[in-house]
């Protein structure tokens, strides 16, 4: 007899960060700070005991390689026989800095968690997301905090109980705009005069931001560290310095696109005029969750 459940786990984008290296990947990770956002990806878990371990992944209904989800799941359960079935429902670009794997791997977690009753803390699932995506090599630091939900600024790297993460509650509304291709984050991080940039000026912007959190900071910092770091260019940079007059916007890290504030139909009018993907939505408040009510 196969068992069901469901979560959501929001995307979440980041503004700065300092990548942080370590051998264990329940250590390795990032400081940084960022935003949770109401887009994200809900998964589906269906499992069942079987002959021998089974994982098939759906994405937007077609079975594909998913990585990040696939290690979550196998190190959710051991060696155990299941067979398991995750169907994600992903809202937003994959690779453009919205945290898509995190939350596939962490709502797919938490998922599969409840559906074969394994008993597992919510802290040791995110823990166990965590470890996956540093693995799978798609992020560094999305997953602890698009577990809580709000704006973030992430003072110890790695996943619980390492990790040092204060939330802080914002709202807003949060204009998200693809201006170019995907962007990899192993890619980027395989490259060490870009992670030495990416270091230095996102050493410096965590070290301020955590003085005094604030939203407008959050933005503020986030073009500093853009430019500084290098990782701004072409129409990402076109598109934060035409967004100027109506609100703020910063990179989305790590993809070819930004997120705002502020007077969203102008800013929307801006970036269609770039050729844009744009997605309006909200600061998600409460991070991942189930969605299954057990009787």
């Amino acid at each position: 007899m196969a068992s069901e459940s469901s979560a959501f786990c929001p995307g979440h984008v980041t503004a700065f960060f300092e990548p942080v290296e370590h051998g264990d990947p329940f250590r390795k990770g990032s400081r940084g700070a960022g935003l949770c956002i109401t887009l994200g990806v809900t998964s589906r878990v269906k499992a069942r005991l079987g002959r021998q371990q089974r994982i098939r992944v759906f994405l937007n209904r077609q079975e594909a390689e998913a990585p990040t989800t696939e290690i979550a799941v196998r190190r959710l359960i051991g060696g155990a026989a299941f067979e398991v079935v995750v169907q994600s429902d992903v809202q937003l670009p994959i690779a453009q800095g919205f945290g898509m794997s995190a939350a596939g791997a962490l709502s797919a977690a938490l998922a599969a968690n409840d559906a074969m009753d394994l008993g597992l803390s919510h802290t040791r699932v995110v823990a166990i997301a965590h470890a996956a995506e540093v693995e799978a090599k798609t992020g560094l630091g999305d997953v602890v905090p698009a577990s809580q939900g709000g704006m973030d600024v992430r003072l110890e790297p790695g996943a619980p109980p390492n990790a040092v993460v204060r939330r802080i509650p914002v709202e807003a509304e949060v204009l998200l705009a693809v201006v170019g291709p995907a962007m990899h984050t192993k890619a980027v991080l395989a490259d060490p005069a870009k992670v030495h940039a990416i270091a230095a000026a996102g050493r410096k912007c965590v070290a301020e931001f955590a003085k005094a959190p604030s939203l407008e900071d959050l933005f503020r910092l986030g073009r500093q560290f853009a430019f500084e770091s290098g990782l701004a260019a072409g129409k990402v940079r076109e598109a934060i310095e035409a967004a100027a007059p109506y609100g703020q916007c910063s990179m989305a890290m790590l993809g070819n696109s930004v997120f705002a504030v502020g007077k969203v139909e102008e800013l929307d009018a801006i970036f269609k005029g770039l050729g844009a993907q744009r997605y309006r939505c909200r600061v998600d408040p409460k991070g991942a969750r189930l969605l299954t009510t057990r009787a």
